[in-house]
C-alpha cells in the first residue's frame, strides 16, 4: 500500500542553506516512514492557484504544512497556508503543522489551526500559545534542522566568518564587526548560483550592497549545505542574525554570537536549549566585538542534550504522520 504525502511552503526553493537541510530532512524522515511526497508547493507560492497541486491534494493521503518562520505577525503568506484547513480541494484528509514558529497573529487564524489533526511547534513558546488558541495538544521539537548529525569530518578551527540577517539594519551592524577582525570573511546564510558571482569584484560589491560600505573582508557564498556546514565547523566564532545559522552553529558546536531577528525565534531558541540569553547580544555590543567566545562545558551539555531531543521527537514526529495517513485507509 502506498501512502501519499503533499507538502505546502517548501522552502528548498529559496536558496537558504538552513532551510534547503530542512527540508532535505523533513522528505527523508517521511519517506523513511513510509510516505511518498508526490507534490511540493514552494514557498510564496499561492498552491490555491495551481491545478496541478491541487489535483495530487484531493488524491493524498496526509496534507504537510512546513510552518518554519511563517506563522508570525499575521503575515499574508502564514494566511494563504492556514487556508487549506478549509479548502475543498482537502475534503477530510489529515492535516499535519509542523516545525511551525506562532506569534502575535489575529484571533481567527485560531479557528483556522484548531481544524489541524497535527500540530507541532518548534519552540516551547509556540507550542503553549497554539494550545491555548485552540484547545488541542500541542507538541514541539527543536528546529528541524537540529534533527540529524551534520556528517561532516572535524577540522581545525580558525578565523572568524560573519553571516547575515533579514534586516538591513543588523546587516550593516555585522558589517561593522567584520571590518574589526584581521581574519574575518563573510559567509551569508543564502546564497546566489549566478556565474557572476564567482569573481571576486562582483563578490565584493554585493558584500558592499549587502553589508553596508567598503573595505570589508571577503564575501565567500558556500553553494550547498554541506559545504556550509563544513565552512561553519572551521570557524573559531561566528557572528550572526540568522535563525538557521544558530541553529547550524549548535549542529557545529561553532561558538557564535547572534543579533535578534523579524520574529522571538533566536531567543526562543536559545531558552529551549538551554543556553539562556548570554549569545544573544544588542548591536552595540558588536561595536567592539570579541575575538573569541568559546562554549563552557556547561554550554555544550545543553547543546548536546538538545540536538539529542530533537533527533528523537523528530522520528516521533515522522511516525506519527504516517499514522495519520493510514488512518482512513
Amino acid at each position: 500500500m502506498t501512502l501519499r504525502a503533499v507538502i505546502l511552503n517548501d522552502t528548498s526553493t529559496r536558496y537558504h542553506h538552513g532551510c534547503s537541510r530542512v527540508m532535505r530532512l523533513l522528505v527523508a524522515g517521511l519517506e523513511r516512514h513510509g510516505l511518498t511526497i508526490t507534490a511540493r508547493s514552494p514557498a510564496r507560492h499561492d498552491w490555491a492557484e495551481n491545478a496541478g497541486f491541487l489535483g495530487a491534494m484531493r488524491e493524498t493521503d496526509v496534507i504537510v504544512i512546513n510552518g518554519e518562520g511563517t506563522l508570525h505577525h499575521g503575515r499574508p503568506a502564514g494566511a494563504r497556508l492556514l487556508a487549506v484547513a478549509k479548502h475543498a480541494a482537502r475534503g477530510g484528509t489529515p492535516l499535519a503543522l509542523v516545525n511551525a514558529l506562532w506569534q502575535d497573529n489575529p484571533d481567527d487564524w485560531s479557528t483556522l489551526l484548531s481544524r489541524f489533526d497535527l500540530i507541532a511547534a518548534r519552540d516551547s513558546v509556540s507550542a503553549e500559545t497554539m494550545a491555548q488558541a485552540t484547545g488541542h495538544d500541542v507538541r514541539w521539537l527543536p528546529d528541524l534542522s537540529l534533527s540529524a548529525p551534520a556528517d561532516i569530518a572535524p577540522a581545525s578551527r580558525h578565523g572568524v566568518i560573519i553571516g547575515d540577517s533579514v534586516k538591513p539594519g543588523p546587516r550593516r551592524v555585522l558589517g561593522r564587526a567584520a571590518r574589526q577582525y584581521a581574519d574575518a570573511t563573510l559567509v551569508p546564510t543564502k546564497t546566489l548560483s549566478g556565474g557572476v558571482w564567482r569573481f571576486a569584484p562582483a563578490r565584493a560589491a554585493l558584500a558592499a550592497a549587502w553589508f553596508g560600505g567598503l573595505g570589508l573582508p571577503p564575501l565567500e557564498m558556500p553553494q550547498d549545505e554541506p559545504a556550509y556546514l563544513e565552512r561553519i565547523a572551521r570557524a573559531r566564532l561566528h557572528l550572526t542574525g540568522r535563525f538557521h545559522a544558530v541553529c547550524l552553529s549548535m549542529l557545529t558546536e561553532t561558538p557564535f554570537l547572534a543579533l535578534g531577528s523579524n520574529a522571538s525565534k533566536i531567543e526562543r531558541l536559545l531558552g529551549d536549549a538551554g543556553l539562556g540569553p548570554s549569545r544573544l547580544v544588542p548591536p552595540e555590543t558588536l561595536s567592539k566585538p570579541p575575538q573569541d567566545m568559546p562554549f563552557s562545558e556547561a554550554e555544550l551539555t545543553a547543546i548536546r542534550a538538545f540536538r539529542q531531543l530533537a533527533q528523537g521527537r523528530a522520528e516521533t514526529l515522522y511516525a506519527d504522520i504516517a499514522a495519520l495517513a493510514r488512518r482512513d485507509r
